[in-house]
């Protein structure tokens, strides 16, 4: 039989007429106060408005807080820590607890001016690399944080070269490696926090599975919170294992990668010197020292302004991005408010207006590059068999060969790429050079604008090396 109606209420109100405790009250010392946080995530943390980055000082793990103080690891509350690759020198930790600070305009004209002597590039590219450079000593102020991709036609166009200094200057940052484990890219973020940094990933994609494995990963390491799961054997059979995977990445790679990859990133196009270009010869030995410097002043600069790039990272907008998808704003954002901070001290002039005007040139190559559509990417091969000139002729083996290494497409062939040129109103012919008959294929610069014009961002420019198009 069902209760009725009064037997209900009795039974909903028999706690309170009896005078027992209802559950909330038997409860309620358990739900007083804050929710707990997760333990702090050395070697950096953002907390409670305060920098925090983990050093070893005579083989103790410490803790250079941004309020200068110093506290041992273990009372900071931090777990799993790992900072073997720390590069906070004992002479920086002086300086910063004595008081000393950095200029933003000062820290970004050394580093300007540190990139410009090895790498020729263009005229945002330096301050590009200065702000991402910045960003890493401070990521953990932000949700996102952008990868950095370089790309180019072909070999020797200054990537390796790039990751070098990114390796040398970088927060905690690895050795660039040319063929990197799933494993290593999910568990050196635990181990330092470092910036990792993959050279020639083209080498890795014609490998599908272990390929697929290395993405899942990074589509998921430039969002703050992320982690994977992996299980490994224990005494009691599998025991899981949850591993965080946000850090700062930087990428080289010639063919072109996941969409979903490059759709985390910002993109950068570099080219080969120009007749003339010269830098000067890299050292790692030779420039150690400086670098040691400019290290410890991007220490000392975050420690002091990562309340002040917080704040207006979390309160303020960036209309001028208006233009963007929402994954762009997310990149960009980090970077321009670096840049905000460093102009409101009083120096760098434009510097907010000049990333803004190259995060829309960018952004609108982004919207047009993907792997899914190869036509911009053979308009580019195109164009760059142009140069300056006003037509060009090109053997159809060596056009599919280009276009096999910047699509990354092993399988193309001389059939499947006219298929592909066809559409885009450009078809085979045949001449002769010497006794040979050749068969190829005759463009025009106009021909290859109106291309551009159609299915790419705009009108494809002839970059300088290191220079975004």
């Amino acid at each position: 039989m069902q209760p009725n109606l009064e037997e209900i209420e009795e039974l909903a109100t028999a706690p309170l007429l009896s005078g027992e405790p209802s559950p909330l009250a038997r409860y309620a010392h358990l739900l007083e106060g804050p929710d707990a946080l997760p333990s702090p995530r050395l070697p950096q943390e953002y907390r409670n408005g305060v920098l925090s980055i983990g050093v070893l000082l005579d083989g103790q793990a410490y803790v250079i807080r941004g309020d200068r103080e110093i506290v041992l690891a273990e009372e900071f509350g931090a777990e799993n820590y790992g900072l073997s690759n720390v590069r906070f020198s004992k002479e920086g930790i002086r300086r910063f607890l004595a008081g000393e600070s950095i200029t933003g305009e000062d820290l970004l004209k050394q580093l300007e001016t540190f990139l410009r002597r090895f790498v020729v590039m263009g005229e945002d590219l330096p301050s590009l690399l200065a702000l991402w450079l910045i960003g890493t000593y401070c990521y953990t102020v932000f949700e996102y944080f952008p990868y950095l991709v370089l790309r180019s036609p072909e070999k020797r166009c200054g990537k390796s070269r790039t990751l070098d200094l990114i390796s040398m200057l970088g927060f905690n940052a690895h050795q660039p490696t040319a063929s990197p484990t799933e494993a290593q890219i999910f568990r050196e973020p635990r181990e330092d926090g470092g910036v990792q940094i993959y050279d020639e990933m083209e080498g890795m994609t014609g490998d599908k599975e272990r390929w697929s494995a290395v993405t899942s990963v990074f589509n998921v390491g430039f969002h703050k919170g992320q982690v994977v799961t992996r299980y490994r054997k224990a005494s009691q059979g599998q025991r899981k294992e949850t591993f965080e995977t946000y850090v700062p990445r930087a990428i080289a790679s010639i063919s072109c990668l996941e969409s979903t990859l490059e759709d985390r990133s910002i993109m950068i196009m570099m080219q080969r010197l120009l007749p003339g270009q010269q830098t000067e010869r890299f050292s790692l030995r030779r420039l150690d020292y400086q670098a040691q410097i400019l290290r410890d002043d991007l220490h000392i600069f975050v420690l002091t302004m990562a309340s002040t790039i917080a704040e207006l990272y979390d309160g303020s907008e960036f209309p001028d991005l208006s233009g963007l998808d929402h994954r762009a704003v997310d990149l960009w954002e980090p970077l321009l408010s670096i840049a905000a901070v460093i102009e409101a001290s009083g120096g760098a002039g434009t510097l907010t207006d000049r990333m803004i005007q190259l995060a829309e040139r960018l952004g609108g190559e982004r919207a047009s590059r993907s792997a899914d559509d190869p036509n911009p990417i053979i308009i580019e091969v195109l164009d760059e068999y142009l140069g300056l000139g006003t037509e060009a002729k090109v053997r159809a083996e060596d056009l599919a060969g280009k276009v096999r290494t910047r699509l990354g497409w092993d399988s193309l062939t001389l059939k499947a790429l006219a298929n592909r040129l066809q559409p885009l109103g450009l078809k085979s012919t045949r001449w002769r050079e010497g006794q040979t008959n050749q068969r190829g294929y005759l463009f025009t610069r106009i021909q290859i604008d109106d291309l551009a014009r159609r299915y790419t961002s705009g009108n494809l420019e002839q970059p300088e090396h290191g220079t975004a198009k």
